[in-house]
Parts: structure tokens; C-alpha cells; sequence
């Protein structure tokens, strides 16, 4: 990119105090305290981009920014009608779409031909994923349990839980565009008003890499969020085991719960992310 690229129509102004060398055009995210080149990379993945740097600046200054606009680029860097991603480079843009283990996929416009690229970045937002387990009998021999429906009113239909023996599998990706875990709750539908008892434990890892990856934080003892009654649909909070060097984008990972007390069917795991 030119050291003297043009913004073009401009939209979407703030006023932005930076906290190292910037030039216009580049995309800026906030590192805590200031303003500091975006970047994809695992290593930051909370340098998302959120604007586009409208002037050159050093730290301590303040320069206008914006979340749309026209970047125009003498030098001609651009692919005509291609899709532009954040860069696993600081303050970079790209046609290539980052595929180091771990970086951020942002799409952060297009361009319009090789000299006008039209950026349109988007504000975080939250995506939501409910997924349905798989539920193990370690007393036979890892068989499969069958889906039970709820006895009362026959609509709600999971494993029935009621022993130790029978544990709780889940098996999902983090989407390639994450930046935060926002929610990890399972939803039960009691059987009985005896108190949930639940350890869980959970593993990560990237593709070609070891399945043991990495363990997160395991929890024991988890119950639900309100005091345990019959016939209701309770939910669980597990979200403590997805620390922040779990969540990383494009990541394949398994949940498992090991009951210890509570008879309920285990309906399934819902999840809440940040995205961009």
C-alpha cells in the first residue's frame, strides 16, 4: 500500500488516539488503551480491525477513522472484484485468506478494481450455535443410549441421564471469524428434583495436530443455575472451561460431561459467541 493512498467516500467518522506509527488507510484496532495497527494473527486476536486509518499518525495523536470507505491506492495492489480479508501482517490488507493456525478470518471488503478497494467493516456481533451430544454407556461397552422422551409432556426429547455411567459428548468448531466466548450452557430437562453433578472436561486442537491439543480448565461439581425442581428445562453454566487461550478461530473441539447426580435428558449444549 502507498504511503499516500486517497480516502474516498468516506462514512462512518470517529476521532481515534493512536498509540504507535499509523498511516492512512491502514485498518486500526484498540489494544486496551489506544489505537494500534489490526492484525489477525493467533498471538492477537483481539486486535480485530474495527476502522480504516483516514491520515497518517504517531502515538499520542488524534486522527479521523471510519468503518466505510474507499481506499484508493495508486500503486494498483488490488484484485479487481475480490474479496479483501485483515492480514496475519499488522496494519496490512489482503486478497489471501489467512490460513496460519489460529488468525482471525475478517472480511473486510471488496475491491472495486486494481486501484479502488471499498471496505465495509462490520461491528462485532454475537452468533449462536445449539448443538445436540452424543451420550456413551461406559457400563456397556460404549454403547450408544437411545433418545428418551419427556414422560410429562412427551414434546421434550434427549438421553436420559440418571447414573454416573452415562456421559455426555459434544464435538463442534469454533467459527473461523471468533473473538470471544460469550456463553457455554447445557440445557437439561429434569426428570426428578435432585440436584445436578456435573464434571466436565474439554479438549481443543487444530487440524493436522495432536487430538489432545489443548485441555482448557475442567470443572467439577456443576449444577444449575437455579435450585433443581422436577419437570422443568434447567440450563448449566460451563463456560469457566473455555478459557481464552481455548477459544482460537478455525478450532475443532469436544466437550464432555460426566454426571455424578440429577435425572434429567440432557437436551443439549448451547454456545454464544463474539464474531467479526
Amino acid at each position: 500500500m502507498a504511503s499516500d493512498v486517497v480516502i474516498q467516500d468516506a462514512e462512518g467518522i470517529v476521532h481515534v488516539t493512536l498509540n504507535g506509527l499509523v498511516f492512512a488507510g491502514n485498518p486500526i484496532a484498540h489494544n486496551g488503551t489506544n489505537w494500534v495497527h489490526a492484525d489477525a494473527s493467533y498471538a492477537t486476536t483481539q486486535l480485530y480491525a474495527q476502522y480504516i486509518a483516514g491520515a497518517q499518525g504517531v502515538s499520542g495523536q488524534i486522527i479521523p477513522a471510519y468503518r466505510r470507505c474507499t481506499i484508493y491506492d495508486v500503486d494498483a495492489p488490488y484484485t479487481a472484484n475480490t474479496i479483501a480479508y485483515l492480514s496475519g501482517t499488522a496494519g496490512a490488507i489482503t486478497h489471501t485468506r489467512p490460513a496460519t493456525n489460529g488468525d482471525v478470518i475478517q472480511v473486510l471488503g471488496r475491491a472495486l478494481d486494481t486501484t479502488h478497494l471499498r471496505v465495509d467493516i462490520q461491528a462485532p456481533r454475537s452468533a449462536e450455535d445449539f448443538l445436540e451430544g452424543y451420550v456413551f454407556n461406559a457400563q456397556s461397552a460404549g454403547l450408544v443410549e437411545p433418545p428418551a422422551a419427556d414422560g410429562t409432556t412427551t414434546a421434550w426429547v434427549g438421553i436420559d441421564v440418571d447414573a454416573a455411567a452415562v456421559a455426555g459428548v459434544f464435538t463442534a468448531r469454533f467459527p473461523e471469524n471468533v473473538i470471544a466466548l460469550e456463553a457455554a450452557t447445557v440445557i437439561i430437562n429434569t426428570q426428578a428434583a435432585t440436584a445436578l453433578d456435573l464434571d466436565v472436561t474439554v479438549v481443543a486442537c487444530y487440524d493436522n495436530d495432536t487430538n489432545t491439543g489443548d485441555a482448557g480448565t475442567s470443572t467439577t461439581g456443576r449444577t444449575t443455575t437455579v435450585t433443581t425442581a422436577d419437570n422443568q428445562v434447567q440450563k448449566c453454566d460451563i463456560s469457566s472451561c473455555f478459557d481464552s487461550d481455548f477459544i482460537r478461530a478455525g478450532r475443532t473441539f469436544g466437550v464432555r460431561l460426566d454426571p455424578d447426580a440429577g435425572d434429567f435428558l440432557l437436551l443439549g449444549l448451547y454456545l454464544r459467541y463474539t464474531v467479526v
